[in-house]
């Protein structure tokens, strides 16, 4: 993998190219950005060896990240498949719906190109190049999604990524997008829903409240996340998403029914078994 083609370089392109070219200072890396700010970055920071359009760069690689939301990567994958590519070349991906990903694929797998999803499951609200960082991954599941990569392929590419410290965990797409959908999706929803349920009151509010209370910040803080990125989320994963707030909403009103009745030792069990389940949570970090 001499030469590495990223398509886009938001915050997990550019922080996988860092990552990559911390594991081999000699690898090429060559990327598109419709921002010039973002190539310039990675220009600037000795990462990125050159800006090429994409059919350039897809041809020239020996591996190509796609790193764009996921109406984008399907929509490149859908262009790959028409493309001349190099020969054992490896296509994957960033994206965090995986069933949508790998149907959007199989055009290029039917032509033998090899195709493995990725995921990490990590990030920031913070956007763009100049917020990409090499630790960024560390100590977070990276999903693999395999299509059809050869297992040599699969461990070069985990070697190329080796530096940002990550721990990979192979599974099927289906099991992705579910477990995904209740730990990363889910709860980016409720932040957004509860920060549109709680700020309007608190600017009308005739008292300023002055610095905002820790829960409400700790609640909200992804809510800061990019909202193109998350409606592309949202709109591609509806099913399991769906699926889950229907779930919330009864964990809502068990907790709005014991509030009204004043049942209170419903209300202790369910946030006992709230907290425990939270201290879990922690116990597996």
């Amino acid at each position: 993998m001499k030469t590495v083609f990223i398509n886009g370089l938001g915050l997990i392109g550019a922080t996988m190219a860092r990552i990559i070219k911390a594991a081999n200072p000699a690898t090429t890396i060559i990327a598109f950005d419709p921002k010039q700010e973002n190539i310039t970055t990675m220009v600037d920071d000795g990462v990125v060896a050159s800006a090429v359009d994409f059919e350039t760069g897809a041809k020239q690689a020996d591996l190509i990240i796609l790193a764009t939301p996921v109406s984008g990567i399907c929509s490149s994958l859908r262009q790959l498949a028409g493309l001349d590519l190099k020969s054992g070349v490896l296509v994957t991906d960033v994206g965090s719906s995986k069933e949508t990903i790998l149907a959007a694929a199989e055009p290029l797998m039917n032509r033998g190109v090899q195709f493995l999803g990725g995921h990490p499951m990590a990030g920031s609200h913070l956007t763009g190049s100049k917020n990409s960082r090499l630790d960024l991954f560390a100590n977070h599941s990276f999903f693999l999604v395999n299509g059809n990569a050869s297992p040599a392929a699969i461990k070069e590419y985990q070697a190329l990524l080796a530096p940002g410290q990550l721990h990979f965990s192979s599974l099927t797409a289906k099991q992705h997008d579910q477990l995904v959908s209740a730990t990363s999706h889910l709860p980016h929803m409720v932040a957004f829903a509860l920060t549109n349920t709680i700020i309007p009151e608190v600017d009308d509010m005739v008292i300023d409240p002055g610095i905002p209370s820790g829960g409400l910040l700790d609640t909200t803080r992804i809510a800061k996340a990019d909202p193109d990125m998350w409606t592309a989320i949202f709109t591609s994963e509806r099913a399991d998403l769906l699926a889950q707030i229907d779930q919330f909403q009864k964990q809502l009103t068990r907790l709005r029914t014991a509030i009204a009745v004043d049942d209170q030792n419903s209300i202790h069990d369910q946030l006992q078994a709230a907290n425990e389940a939270r201290l879990r949570l922690e116990e597996k970090r």
